[in-house]
């Protein structure tokens, strides 16, 4: 008793010290590592925090390119509810996530399962699914734009069997479709490497347990891998989600977001406001839409991926 009290007196006198006084040694001691993380830091306040944080901040006021800022309150909110064009880039950004989001989770899983067994020439294989991914995408989108193109090569095919040519970019679904073609195609081999790699991890005295007790291959691999790759799927979901809602890059090069809008994202209106018509507060407001969007359906993603580990 009699020594635990000056222990507890002296613990007591310490925690009562201004927080930078207790701090001070531990920094003392830690000077080098915060020496080497300045210019992450540094880079991070600067190119990251600030201009997330005046984004903000911007989307309250009316700002143009020499206009000084003027507060406006929520009125660019407003605004964009009332705003048909940032409605059908909403409901085009959905469309095109749903189906990428579905068709990147389950044919990269399909295709691991695949070359994960030993097959030949499953190497090359390998290599050439993951070689649209390290291909710029606006080269990948400008060579889609020539073979779809009116007088294309995938027209001239279609004269050649004596079929009739499709209008693609000229038709509003014929030009999502292609766009989310190309979405899905591009990021087709990144996403199955992630699996590749998570195969390795499965336990392979489960497998062989499930052989054992009679389990053919495929229910071994539908009671067995796939369940162990629960965490990398919502991995996978919520990647193929976040990159999805920031559709830009394919539907500005290949149709500059018509026809009549049927290809307009939320991200190429934001350019477009923001970069285009110099509506700073606007676009910013877009873009803070944006971020809640992506929140959401982040925890939406780990709702589902908790509920389905159960």
């Amino acid at each position: 008793m009699s020594t635990s009290a000056p222990r507890d007196a002296a613990l007591a006198a310490r925690r009562s010290r201004p927080l930078t006084v207790r701090l001070a040694p531990a920094l003392r001691r830690s000077w080098p590592a915060y020496l080497l993380l300045a210019p992450f830091l540094v880079h991070f306040a600067v190119v990251v925090a600030y201009p997330f944080f005046y984004s903000i901040y911007l989307s309250f006021f009316q700002a143009g390119l020499n206009d000084e800022p003027s507060f406006v309150g929520l009125q660019n909110y407003v605004r964009m509810v009332g705003d048909p064009e940032f409605r059908q880039a909403l409901v085009n950004t959905f469309d095109y996530t749903v189906v990428v989001v579905v068709a990147e989770t389950t044919i990269p899983l399909a295709l691991a399962l695949m070359l994960n067994e030993p097959l030949r020439g499953r190497t090359v294989l390998r290599i050439a699914l993951f070689l649209p991914v390290i291909t710029s995408y606006v080269v990948v989108a400008l060579i889609w734009s020539m073979l779809f193109q009116q007088q294309g090569a995938i027209n001239g095919g279609l004269r050649a069997l004596h079929l009739s040519p499709q209008p693609f970019f000229a038709d509003g679904k014929q030009a999502m479709a292609i766009v989310m073609a190309l979405g899905i195609w591009k990021d087709l081999g990144y996403y199955m490497i992630i699996y590749l790699a998570a195969l390795q991890a499965v336990p392979g005295e489960l497998v062989e347990a499930a052989a054992i007790d009679g389990a053919s291959r495929l229910r071994s691999i539908w009671h067995v891998t796939i369940p162990n790759l629960r965490p990398v799927t919502y991995f996978v979901a919520s990647i193929a989600t976040i990159n999805a809602m920031q559709l830009f890059t394919q539907s500005y090069v290949m149709t500059q977001g018509g026809p009549l809008n049927a290809t307009l994202s939320i991200v190429q209106l934001l350019y477009r406001d923001a970069f285009v018509q110099l509506n700073f507060g606007y676009g910013s407001a877009i873009g803070t839409v944006l971020l809640l969007l992506l929140v959401a359906l982040s925890l939406l993603n780990k709702k589902i991926s908790d509920w389905m580990s159960r």
